[in-house]
């Protein structure tokens, strides 16, 4: 199964969205520095504006965003939505769609309860696993006593820990995720490159790609893409995200 976005980003022909079996879950928390007063003004201050061309992006994203947002909310959509989810004044759908390469399709959602408390349902989705093995034929009348197992839950779901809330609450408030850009397509500008179409930094083959819609009351809705793992705030924070997990079940005694 292999995700294509045609058109995701002139002139770009397509972007792959390869979840990387070699991707580390990171330990990305917004700098000190990028939550500074001012960060958002200036772009100097956030990370990865040093290296690549935010203006130049942003003006790609003006550009091929809304095609793009499309594509990005009908992928999300896919992630569970429990019933106390819906009408959240926070709401994340974070997936991460399988490839060819690597057969794991990641879908996470996030959303504040009415107490205020992040929660989050994942039903992420293996399909390298073998099916199992077939029941034997039996004569009328056999029993093999064969009793099958439990359907699993459609998502498993529990209170985002404490620590882990904490550090999503910091990258929503980060004003250099606040301001953007959203979008990472697969060749993004760097300083120093020509008006041109000549890319000024590809993603290597095989990178993982990331999608996010975020919803906040009273904000815009916001979708998110990153091609491959750069250091702009909005690709630090949907690699947060895309690894968050539930609580361990604890086991019947």
């Amino acid at each position: 199964m292999h995700f294509i976005f045609k058109g995701f980003a002139a002139p770009v022909a397509g972007i792959a969205l390869i979840a990387s079996g070699c991707s580390t879950p990171p330990a990305d928390t917004p700098p000190a520095h990028a939550q500074a007063e001012g960060a958002a003004s200036d772009l100097a201050l956030c990370p990865g504006a040093e290296r690549f061309d935010v203006a130049k992006i942003r003006a790609e994203n003006a550009l091929n965003g809304p095609e793009r947002a499309e594509r990005i909310a009908a992928l999300a959509s896919a992630t569970p939505m429990p019933p106390d989810s819906e009408g959240a004044e926070a709401l994340i759908r974070v997936r991460v769609p399988p490839t060819t390469m690597w057969q794991l399709d990641t879908r996470v959602t996030l959303w504040k309860d009415e107490g205020g408390v992040w929660q989050i349902a994942t039903n992420n989705l293996r399909l390298d696993l073998p099916p199992p093995p077939p029941r034997p034929v039996l004569l009328p009348g056999e029993h093999d006593g064969y009793v099958p197992p439990p359907e699993p839950p459609p998502y498993l779901s529990s209170a985002l820990s404490a620590d882990k809330a904490e550090r999503l609450d910091a990258f929503l408030s980060d004003p250099c995720f606040q301001t953007g850009p959203d979008q990472l397509s697969y060749s993004l500008p760097v300083h120093g490159t020509g008006d041109d179409d000549t890319p000024g930094w590809l993603c290597p083959p095989d990178s993982a790609a990331y999608l996010a819609e975020v919803s906040i009351a009273g904000e815009p809705v916001r979708h998110l893409l990153h091609s491959c793992p750069v250091e702009l705030s909005v690709s630090r924070f949907l690699r947060f995200a895309a690894y968050l997990e539930t609580a361990p079940v604890e086991k019947a005694e």
